[in-house]
């Protein structure tokens, strides 16, 4: 069935087809780099949970062969894919699968897509062959029923970037399944949009000359050892964020709102009227020790998104006590002195460090990540103090 509007370009092809060939047609892995912070803030136990529960129902839904109305997952086609047929009743719609983005039922599509054993952008394990071998019969049945899939191209002028981002956010809006920490309340989910506190990270960005040590992933929640850049835009939301109004504020800051402050002040302004040169001169000097180690430590916990965090802790606190920005600087050298690296001996005195099970490295022992960074912050002050 094609649908279309009068007047409009964009069109909307409703199809069926067994499950098993969905991965003939359209991308399981295909996501746009601008919206890979959007993935990593989607990779949380709450998505995990609905995707389990969605697996579980489909294997009873086939097993038990109760009746159940056909799910459907909604793609859309960058480009100009070929339609052929738009006037008779049998319309063709020729396109490649690379050019190819989920857009609807993101959870429905991985929770199928992990039981038939393939590879997606959003929790990616597959099954495991005992798993597979276990779960045969449903995996064999499942890739036999149909699946609803509705296609939402324009032959005419094309879907562009900013048109895929645009219908992600807004079957995210509907498709109520997914969680998005931090991002539902956004009006935009680039990795390149504005938001207010943008201006702020460039500038310590430029301040720091971050660039010269790895540089800033912007499409990224968090660096991966295998890439060069040294930490995310999201991670400096974090930190300016926890420099300026501390640990609370830091956690349940979102990045596309400006802050309200206990005394009445915006974040942006307290950042506009000074605070942004306090921040900078601490983090030049933490980050003149560690260029190297950027390089040859990938694993370090210099890389780690909790340790920046932490080091905002440190700045709010530290400008709480009084510091010039020759100190603050002096304490960012102290920091960068340490041994990052997670087999260092004097992780030992840190509060919420502890071995692993082997004794070789250290690893968090807090209970929580806000609990690690404040722990972090506790350990960080003593060493600038002693």
């Amino acid at each position: 069935m094609l649908l279309s509007t009068k007047g409009k370009t964009c069109k909307t092809l409703i199809t069926t087809m067994p499950m098993v060939a969905i991965d003939a047609y359209f991308s399981a892995e295909n996501v746009r780099s601008e919206l890979k912070w959007i993935i990593d803030v989607a990779t949380n136990a709450t998505n995990l949970d609905k995707v389990n529960a969605i697996q579980a129902e489909l294997e009873e839904r086939v097993v038990k062969g109760k009746v159940f109305a056909p799910l459907s997952i909604t793609f859309a086609i960058e480009g100009k894919p070929v339609l052929d047929g738009a006037s008779r009743n049998l319309s063709s719609l020729a396109f490649n699968s690379s050019s190819t983005y989920i857009v609807g039922n993101v959870l429905t599509f991985v929770a199928i897509c992990r039981m038939l054993g393939i590879k997606t952008f959003l929790f990616s394990s597959r099954l495991s062959v005992k798993e597979i071998n276990q779960k045969s019969l449903a995996r064999q049945r499942l890739a036999m029923e149909d699946v609803e899939v509705r296609v939402i191209f324009d032959d005419e002028v094309g879907l562009n970037v900013a048109d895929i981002i645009h219908l992600f956010k807004k079957s995210a809006l509907f498709d109520t399944a997914l969680n998005l920490p931090h991002v539902s309340e956004g009006n935009n989910l680039s990795g390149e949009g504005d938001f207010p506190l943008r201006p702020f990270i460039l500038q310590l960005i430029k301040d720091t000359d971050i660039e010269s040590y790895g540089g800033v992933n912007f499409d990224a929640k968090h660096v991966k050892v295998s890439e060069s850049t040294i930490t995310t835009q999201y991670v400096l939301f974090k930190l300016l964020v926890g420099a300026v109004a501390g640990a609370g504020t830091q956690e349940y800051s979102k990045m596309p709102k400006d802050i309200t402050l206990e005394s009445g002040e915006t974040l942006t302004s307290v950042l506009a009227g000074g605070y942004m040169s306090n921040i900078s001169a601490f983090m030049r000097g933490w980050l003149k020790s560690l260029k190297e180690s950027f390089v040859s430590n990938r694993s370090g916990y210099q890389l780690s998104p909790q340790v920046w965090q932490a080091l905002g802790l440190v700045i709010h606190q530290l400008v709480k006590d009084g510091m010039s920005l020759d100190e603050l600087e002096n304490a960012g050298l102290v920091l960068g002195n340490l041994d990052y690296s997670k087999n260092a001996k004097h992780w030992q005195k840190c509060p919420v460090m502890e071995l692993d099970a082997q004794g070789r490295i250290y690893k968090n022992a807090a209970t929580s990540t806000r609990l690690f960074r404040q722990g972090l912050q506790e350990y960080f002050l003593e060493v600038i103090n002693s």
